[in-house]
């Protein structure tokens, strides 16, 4: 009879890779074999190894199972998977390859640090001897985490390459536990961290030389910014933006939420800046973990270049290094995908000339004016062009629907209130939006503040010869400047 062929199971292809290795094998190929496959497991998010470590209890062929165990032992990422491989093979009693007892018998010598100018991007480089650990570090979120590890066959060739890329010292074998220890940390933190082909490939092993590493003393976590200092930052920033960007309600909003991403993911420098850091901010509001209203998101983008300029000055990064700080936030800035159908550009409309100071107060004045831009009609609803006149006095008439009838002093009100909204979206008079503010600020709600402004507006309507109706633009503002929000009805 023909032997019908069984497909091999999951470990078999991991069983015949340590089969090939042999017993003589290299210490350093093995470990490198074992961190590759470890690596296709963790790249795959399929954790093989604890399956692997359970097939020892059932096995009736433990033999093929002592070499992979045996580096298991010594490379599993998982404490309690490396303890479990240990106890399988004690069970086992079997002899080991010769190399089982050389893996990550190693002694760490001299370590190095180099960080660009910002603090944005650290690589930290460990000799080993004949070969060295150096891992890529991006500091722009999460405390700073690993985007690429690899070893490298000669320390010295990468010292040089460091040294001509960026600022480096040397540090101890503990500090450098500490940095590549947290940042780690810091990739596994994130379900989809982006990291290089080395990562994947080095991963396993480069943890493994980290335990070579001696134990960090320990470190007291940094004190966090308090309340009150928070506000003393804020105020202090916009101090020294000047006019460069209003300082608005909205915007303080965004100097917060840019303390709070700093204390959060940079805990130990939370006002520091640096293109890696602004960019993750943005890209942390723009998939909504970082949550701005509309109207605060518009600040972000005036508010952001001013910030990273004072904080960059503060930080003492030399000119050209602050220049290619703003225009990195700028060109992140404009990269950005606008919303298919954004109704902050039809609030903006027109606002290309003005400063950002005077952008927000537009923004608010038009908000309150009109908060909705749709309509509705019996099957949907239809946004109108606030822009247009016409489409504008829709939208009035829509919200405001309930409160008329069909008689001439409605008609009067509907025209005096279309009127106000019309003078609050173009800021003509200013008075009708001071005065708007003003009562708002006593406590009013907008739907009682509109009533009261267009009050005033219906008591100075007058009709013309032709019968228009029409007012004296000097007595309407004298009474809304002596509009008092505190006087009794």
């Amino acid at each position: 009879m023909t032997e019908v062929p069984q497909p091999e199971t999951a470990f078999d292809e991991v069983l015949n890779a340590f089969a090939e290795l042999g017993n003589d094998a290299d210490p350093t190929r093995v470990e490198l074999v074992t961190s590759e496959i470890l690596g296709e497991w963790w790249e795959a998010d399929d954790d093989l190894a604890a399956g692997l470590i359970d097939l020892a209890a059932s096995t009736a062929e433990p033999e093929r199972l002592v070499a992979p165990l045996a580096a298991l032992r010594v490379l599993a990422t998982d404490e309690d998977q490396r303890e479990a491989a240990g106890l399988a093979l004690e069970k086992f009693g079997l002899p080991e390859p010769a190399w089982a007892a050389k893996l990550n018998q190693v002694t760490p010598g001299a370590c190095w640090r180099a960080t660009d100018v910002y603090g944005d991007e650290s690589s930290v480089l460990v000799s080993f001897g004949d070969h060295g650990l150096v891992v890529s570090i991006n500091y722009g979120s999460f405390g700073g985490w690993v985007t690429d590890a690899a070893i490298v066959e000669s320390p010295q060739d990468v010292l040089a390459e460091l040294r001509a890329v960026g600022e480096s010292a040397e540090i101890s074998p503990e500090q450098a536990h500490e940095v590549i220890a947290d940042a780690f940390a810091g990739t596994e933190w994130q379900a989809e961290p982006e990291v290089g082909e080395d990562f994947v490939r080095f991963r396993a092993l480069a943890l493994a030389r980290l335990r070579a590493l001696p134990e960090p003393a320990e470190v007291a976590e940094p004190e966090p910014l308090s309340v009150e200092e928070q506000a003393e930052v804020i105020d202090s920033f916009f101090a020294a933006a000047g006019n460069e960007v209003g300082d608005t309600e909205n915007a303080r909003v965004v100097a917060l939420r840019l303390i709070e991403f700093g204390l959060e993911h940079d805990a130990r420098r939370p006002l520091r800046v640096g293109p890696a850091k602004l960019e993750s901010f943005v890209d942390f509001v723009d998939d909504g973990q970082v949550e701005l209203t509309e109207e605060q998101d518009a600040a972000m983008a005036a508010l952001l270049p001013v910030w990273a300029r004072v904080f960059g000055e503060r930080q003492g990064l030399p000119e050209d290094a602050l220049t290619a700080l703003v225009e990195a936030v700028e060109d992140r800035l404009d990269d950005r995908e606008p919303e298919e159908e954004s109704a902050l550009d039809a609030y903006l409309a027109g606002s290309e000339d003005l400063t950002p100071e005077d952008v927000q107060d537009l923004l608010e004045r038009r908000q309150f004016a009109l908060p909705s831009l749709t309509v509705e009609t019996e099957d949907d609803e239809v946004e109108l062009d606030p822009s247009d006149p016409e489409q504008r006095r829709m939208l009035v008439l829509s919200e405001f629907a309930a409160e008329f009838e069909d008689d001439d002093e409605s008609e009067l009100r509907a025209v005096a209130l279309t009127t106000v909204v019309d003078q609050l979206w173009d800021g003509e008079p200013a008075e009708t939006w001071i005065a708007a503010q003003r009562l708002t600020e006593s406590g009013l709600e907008r739907d009682e503040v509109l009533a009261e402004l267009t009050a005033v507006l219906e008591e100075h309507l007058t009709q013309d010869e032709d019968g228009e109706l029409e007012f004296d633009l000097d007595d309407y503002v004298a009474a809304l400047d002596e509009l008092d929000p505190g006087a009794e009805d």
